[in-house]
């Protein structure tokens, strides 16, 4: 194993954030009460949706199949736990529902699974099909099918897989937990990508201020080729672009992805959620979330069933409701801030953040843009933010494409740094999202018009093979009149 520290300075366009992590850094994983209700998300990556399977009133086994994708891609989505499916606005056939609700037996009843401890012996392409089925996504936040992802990167031919495990935001210690405790599954799950990703060299990065988990990485790789590298602290030494820069000084260019460099970028938790679904045959119902915050009295690192609403998790951690200024599903800076306790957790949700005064991000009065340029200054992917805003609030998503927004990676460096407290984030989410319907509107658009033409290419066809048809017929009419003439008129 190569154990290497990198030399390089901070990157330019970087912040060197409060970590506040200290409140939950030493607070070993604790499994999350089992509550009386799971609002289990049906809102996939990209805006798609899962298709509910099961009908109000079934009573399903914990790791049973309940919704399945609705883009044929054969995701699944399973019940966290044993209990009985409740019906949301009238069910209405599974349209506009955003949760399946299970009203929880407190049994812990499980379904049995397949697990595969000879992966290494069966055929990729069935242990791609073995992942999809066991609705493993992105742990990180995008929540994009892992086993999609992979089979992505083993046709573009990648030679390089980067378990990503710098966890630089502020706050969030989940996955140092998971390292320092269950390296030697996570590390497991890593062999699982690393072989159906077809990477010949893996490295899993970690920042420089997590020398526990350090050291039960270190541990679990002795005598293994996968390299362990050891970054410095910065934000956001966790985007893939930053990381794929810093660790192999391939720069990746606007609009392309680092499978096109020959890169694979995964998070510590879905490494650890793959290796749980390959060789144990676990669906993904779990994950685990840092809980906390001022607001919370009982900090802590906690194994969280999927559909656990953060009104139940909170009141558990003993909510400080005086102390509450916001609620943030995910980080300080990435993460979204939520209203409704009725919120469940989600795949891509690590954090679940009570801030008081002082923590999360930066708050005010929205000011006019003072054209300062610190948002530039920050921004990792080297755009122009203050121009994407403008271009973002006038509606100009045509401009805003042109100028890069696509290339955004959301992590609010340039909200953090603005001194008119502009939300640029959300502006930016909101023109991708304005963005993507357009796009969809016009697909849609020029799929109907090359329908409508191919139907009328097909009608034309019809008509032209009628019309030849009909002559035809005159002709052979016209030759039996003939005859019939001929042989009248004969003497």
């Amino acid at each position: 194993m190569m154990r290497r520290r990198h030399q390089l300075p901070v990157p330019p366009h970087s912040l060197d954030l409060p970590s506040h992590k200290q409140r939950t850094r030493d607070l070993p994983i604790e499994p999350a009460p089992l509550f009386d209700r799971l609002r289990l998300p049906l809102s996939l990556y990209g805006g798609g949706q899962a298709r509910p399977c099961v009908n109000p009133g079934e009573h399903v086994l914990g790791g049973e199949v309940v919704a399945v994708a609705d883009d044929g891609s054969g995701l699944q989505l399973h019940a966290p736990t044993s209990g009985r499916i409740v019906g949301a606005d009238g069910w209405r056939g599974s349209h506009d529902l955003q949760v399946l609700e299970i009203a929880v037996d407190g049994e812990d009843c499980a379904a049995q699974h397949t697990p595969l401890p000879q992966w290494q012996d069966l055929d990729p392409a069935l242990l791609l099909q073995h992942l999809q089925a066991a609705g493993v996504v992105g742990a990180g936040g995008a929540r994009f099918p892992a086993a999609t992802k992979l089979a992505q990167a083993a046709a573009h031919g990648i030679d390089c897989l980067i378990i990503n495990a710098a966890e630089c935001e502020p706050h969030l210690t989940a996955d140092e937990r998971l390292l320092t405790e269950r390296s030697a599954a996570v590390i497991e799950g890593v062999r699982v990508l690393a072989h159906l990703a077809g990477a010949g060299r893996v490295i899993v990065a970690i920042e420089d201020d997590k020398p526990t988990a350090i050291a039960a990485l270190e541990a679990a790789l002795a005598g293994s080729d996968i390299e362990l590298r050891i970054l410095p602290r910065f934000y956001p030494s966790g985007s893939e672009r930053q990381l794929v820069t810093l660790l192999t000084g391939r720069e990746i260019p606007s609009g392309r992805l680092p499978l096109h460099l020959g890169v694979l970028c995964h998070n510590v938790a879905t490494a650890w959620a793959a290796g749980r679904a390959i060789v144990h045959g676990e669906p993904l119902t779990r994950r685990i979330v840092t809980v906390t915050g001022i607001a919370v009295n009982r900090p802590g690192n906690l194994e969280v069933r999927l559909g656990t609403t953060i009104g139940d998790l909170l009141t558990d951690r003993g909510l400080d409701r005086e102390q509450l200024r916001e609620i943030r599903l995910g980080g300080p800076l990435t993460g979204r801030r939520i209203d409704d306790f009725n919120t469940p957790v989600g795949a891509g949700s690590p954090c679940v953040l009570a801030a008081g005064d002082g923590e999360g991000m930066p708050t005010g009065v929205e000011q006019p843009c003072i054209r300062c340029g610190a948002c530039a200054e920050v921004c990792p992917a080297q755009l122009q933010p203050q121009l994407l805003h403008r271009f973002a609030r006038a509606g100009d998503l045509d401009s805003a494409r042109e100028h890069g927004l696509s290339d955004c990676i959301e992590c609010g460096a340039c909200a953090w740094v603005c001194p008119s407290r502009i939300p640029l984030v959300a502006d930016y989410r909101q023109a991708k999202a304005d963005i993507a319907r357009a796009d969809t509107a016009r697909a849609e658009a020029e799929h109907a018009r090359l329908r409508h033409e191919r139907r009328q290419a097909r009608l034309a066809r019809e008509r032209e093979a009628a019309e030849t048809a009909r002559k035809a017929r005159l002709k052979r009419v016209g030759a039996v009149v003939a005859r019939a003439r001929s042989r009248t008129t004969d003497p």
